[in-house]
């Protein structure tokens, strides 16, 4: 039984929740700021006449002159059509993802739908039809989703709630959170000196790279004979392969099978100490 305290605290969250999503106090630069759009964009995705994100309501176009507004719903609706548009997914589309997404947060402010734990739309063109179709998945479905092998995946209770902590950010004056996530750095090259993963160089005495097995001058004209070269202990590959003569490829099989050679002798022995 839940006593008076309790209710009390319950109803202020409530309507404290009720209040960001349905009370339009959000001006488009704090669109733009949450989700990365400029106000071309945000423009462009509230035109009524195209139709990519439905918005209603007098605050959303006001006329000229007057200080377009939205609610955190409408915020949160933008920020779900722009994030999937920004990967591929068609925009004529977006209105009805949107909707879904603003939804699911309403619902959670009435307590429905909680058992649904991490929500998450799959989307995918549909074959021979010029339409995409929108999965909903969470913990415990009832029964295994059957998907295509290549989705899009849109993880919309995490969009929920870091939209939701910005939009209060917003409201309480605070610096917005910043929920952005680096580029991975790129993998190193397995064939690079940098990287060596398949013990294919070392250095001469003059600290210069070279492949095993061979020396430097070798090594040079084995990396010409391939088009490559070494930049910065990174092989750099040929943009186009050129054809060889019958005398360039004797040679290139000649460096190149004493160079594996003296490579597989190397790997043999760190297997064998291994084991």
């Amino acid at each position: 039984m839940i006593d008076a305290t309790e209710h009390a605290d319950w109803a202020a969250q409530f309507w404290k929740a009720k209040e960001i999503w349905d009370e339009p106090q959000f001006l488009v630069a704090d669109v733009c700021a949450i989700t990365g759009a400029t106000p071309k964009a945000i423009e462009h995705f509230v035109n009524p006449a195209r139709g990519l994100v439905r918005l209603h309501g007098t605050w959303v176009n006001p006329g000229t002159g007057k200080r377009r507004m939205f609610t955190g719903g409408q915020v949160l609706m933008i920020a779900a059509a722009y994030k999937m548009n920004h990967i591929g997914f068609p925009q004529k589309f977006s209105a009805t993802l949107a909707e879904t997404i603003e939804r699911r947060a309403k619902n959670l402010i009435f307590g429905l739908e909680r058992e649904k734990q991490n929500y998450t739309i799959a989307t995918y063109p549909m074959k021979g039809a010029d339409d995409w179709a929108l999965k909903v998945l969470y913990e415990g479905m009832p029964e295994e989703p059957k998907l295509p092998i290549a989705v899009q995946l849109l993880q919309v209770d995490r969009l929920i709630a870091e939209v939701r902590s910005q939009l209060m950010a917003i409201v309480a004056g605070d610096e917005l959170p910043d929920f952005s996530i680096p580029d991975p750095a790129p993998e190193p090259n397995p064939y690079s000196p940098n990287s060596n993963f398949f013990r294919a160089w070392d250095k001469d005495e003059q600290g210069r790279w070279i492949y095993v097995g061979l020396n430097f001058e070798e090594t040079q004209e084995l990396l010409a004979l391939q088009g490559s070269r070494i930049e910065d202990g990174e092989l750099i590959a040929p943009d186009e392969r050129r054809h060889k003569t019958n005398e360039e490829r004797s040679r290139y099989l000649e460096l190149h099978d004493r160079h594996e050679i003296a490579r597989l002798k190397i790997v043999g022995n760190e297997v064998a100490g291994e084991g």
